[in-house]
């Protein structure tokens, strides 16, 4: 999503604020565990088709297909691409805007997705696997609600986790007045539930976003942005790793897993539920800052902080991790330190130990592999 100089203006949809998130405690973070080092040389996998084709090809069931938002080459859109990087295409060109980070449901049969269809203006919307039949489902008719935004299935496909931004004054209100909130809509009913709400900015503003589901459907992951008054990059205080029930018996008391300075962002459970996945990084822009950028694993109870990769300062960086549906390997954007090109990421795996780092030469953001049961 955007970074806070963006927010001063306009408020990204999946990102919530509360007061209280500083007065959360949960387990003290420990020191880091070492992981096995990675490969000092990614194996390349195979070359990619040269430009990605909005041509729509079959995409059957049981198939892996790698879900990924923006390609330089054609700009922003929802894409996919086979795990050995041939067969890359744009899919669901029909949308009226442009895709946001995908999300497949639990059967591998569609996709959620944040669509911007506006200067600012983001609604949810779902797709079959192909990118066929786009169909919104969730969006800000009227004041005072802002934005929605950053869906994630349930592990049932019966319900989306997602934030939303509401102003009385409407999308140019003052962010002080903002209400945000993480809700769960059902989407045979229609209707949705407020399970975290946050209170009014105060002496910081707090960023809540990202939610992502357990595996087991009770509780709900996601980010905390912190910041001084005015919220800006240069105010960034950090970043931290929480987790909340997702019936809202805990809406204003999320449980903090990481310390806001080791800069913890994008969570993802694994499958077993046993553990989180997420990258770190210190203060600042994501394209900006020059500080290490790795992955971790940590239990949902704040406990083995692990190391996956170890990049160092100005170097490569490990971004945007999400597990593989058999949990044997985390999928992420490989993120080559590039002076010509601030935006050279890729597609890559690594299994949770550390070994086996396999880069796709294949730009992206956002990448997710399909489930195929």
């Amino acid at each position: 999503m955007s970074s806070a100089a963006k927010l001063v203006s306009v408020c990204v949809a999946v990102m919530l604020a509360s007061a209280a998130c500083a007065a959360s405690t949960g387990s003290p973070t420990p020191a880091a565990s070492r992981g096995a080092a990675p490969t000092s040389v990614p194996t390349v996998a195979a070359a990619p088709s040269a430009i990605p084709t909005p041509t729509t090809l079959a995409v059957l069931d049981g198939e892996p297909w790698i879900a990924f938002t923006w390609a330089p080459e054609r700009g922003r859109g929802l894409y996919l691409v086979r795990p050995d990087g041939t067969d890359a295409h744009e899919i669901a060109v029909d949308v009226p805007g442009e895709p946001g980070p995908p999300d497949w449901s639990p059967d591998g049969r569609k996709i959620a997705f944040e669509l911007m269809v506006g200067d600012s203006v983001f609604e949810i919307w779902t797709a079959n696997a192909d990118g066929t039949d786009p169909h919104k489902v969730l969006a800000c008719e009227a004041a005072p609600c802002v934005e929605v935004g950053g869906p994630s299935w349930s592990p049932d496909g019966r319900q989306l986790v997602f934030g939303r931004r509401t102003n009385a004054t409407g999308a140019t209100g003052d962010y002080r007045d903002n209400r945000l909130t993480i809700e769960v809509f059902d989407l045979a009913t229609e209707t949705s539930r407020v399970i975290a709400e946050a209170p009014p900015a105060g002496a910081e503003y707090v960023e809540w976003s990202g939610a992502r589901w357990s595996p087991d459907g009770t509780q709900v992951v996601f980010t905390i942005n912190r910041y001084l008054m005015p919220p800006t990059d240069e105010n960034r205080l950090g970043s931290s790793i929480a987790v909340v029930e997702a019936d809202g018996s805990q809406v204003d008391s999320p449980r903090i897993l990481t310390e806001q300075g080791l800069g913890g962002s994008y969570p993802d459970w694994s499958p077993d539920g046993q553990r989180i996945v997420f990258f770190a990084y210190g203060p600042g822009q994501f394209q900006q800052t020059t500080n290490a950028t790795n992955l971790y694993t940590i239990h949902p109870d704040g406990t083995e902080l692990t190391q996956i990769t170890r990049f160092s300062e100005n170097d490569d960086r490990a971004t945007e991790p999400t597990w593989t549906p058999d949990g044997s390997r985390i999928i992420f954007a490989y993120f080559k330190r590039s002076p010509s090109d601030p935006f050279d990421r890729h597609v890559a795996f690594i299994d949770p130990d550390g070994s086996n780092l396999t880069v796709l030469e294949r730009y992206a953001s956002h990448p997710r592999l399909r489930p195929t049961r």
